[in-house]
């Protein structure tokens, strides 16, 4: 389905959040979030006034946004309270990288990210596989190698956040250098979103991303959705993918 494009303040609102249930897939895990994610404490079917929940997981369960302190040693002072929530918010493009196992300097050079971009959403093989729908981790989910991330630090300066489709931005052997290299020049890191392909084409959206402001925290659940919008730059959109 191809949407009417506007402002980005109207039309149809795509969910790119993943369910926080059982089964999410949660980092390392064989076996997922699992029951104990949250806990009724207050109960109307055992005579309480109302339901209440306690809930208890990681800071980077599910869809969710990393702050600078998570791996930068020099920004430890910098948590979610401090996270630039205009960076999440605006005109974003959305890109596909397919049979591509790695966000190398090679495979972004290849993908044409236009100079105009701030916000970059990337499709990958991670959404062909539904990563974000398999409990079990997977440790070859593609994501960024170092070399990668400080390409586009270099090349595309003006990225302020990036939105990935598994658990981490960077790649497993890649996991401190390359989130080094993209929180450390101020890029927001968007992770485990759900980019599904018969509900969202490639081009320009309006980005809206929510998450948590904990102070002093590493990272924060998010909610994040798609709404349709205008180019905001002029720059060319890539080929939509109407009607498959």
């Amino acid at each position: 389905m191809c949407s009417s494009p506007n402002d980005g303040h109207g039309g149809h609102i795509v969910d790119i959040t993943a369910t926080i249930r059982a089964s999410l897939p949660t980092w390392l895990s064989e076996t997922g979030l699992g029951e104990g994610h949250r806990t009724e404490t207050w109960s109307m079917l055992n005579g309480d006034d109302a339901n209440a929940s306690e809930l208890t997981f990681s800071a980077h369960t599910g869809t969710h946004v990393d702050a600078p302190r998570h791996f930068v040693p020099w920004k430890n002072q910098q948590g979610m309270e401090t996270v630039d929530i205009g960076a999440m918010n605006g005109p974003a493009l959305l890109i596909e990288a397919y049979d591509v196992p790695v966000l190398n300097r090679e495979a972004l050079e290849a993908l044409g990210i236009p100079n105009a971009v701030s916000r970059l959403i990337i499709r990958t093989d991670n959404t062909r596989r539904k990563l974000m729908h398999t409990t079990a981790f997977t440790p070859d989910y593609v994501a960024f190698d170092t070399e990668g991330a400080k390409w586009l630090v270099e090349h595309r300066p003006d990225i302020r956040a990036i939105g990935i489709d598994y658990l981490s931005v960077a790649a497993l052997d890649h996991l401190a250098e390359a989130h080094v290299a993209l929180l450390d020049h101020g890029i927001v890191p968007i992770e485990g979103l759900v980019l599904d392909e018969d509900k969202i084409d490639v081009g320009w959206w309006w980005l809206h991303c929510a998450p948590l402001k904990v102070e002093g925290s590493d990272g924060a659940p998010a909610r994040a959705w798609l709404t349709p919008v205008n180019d905001p730059a002029g720059a060319k959109k890539p080929p939509r993918k109407c009607g498959q």
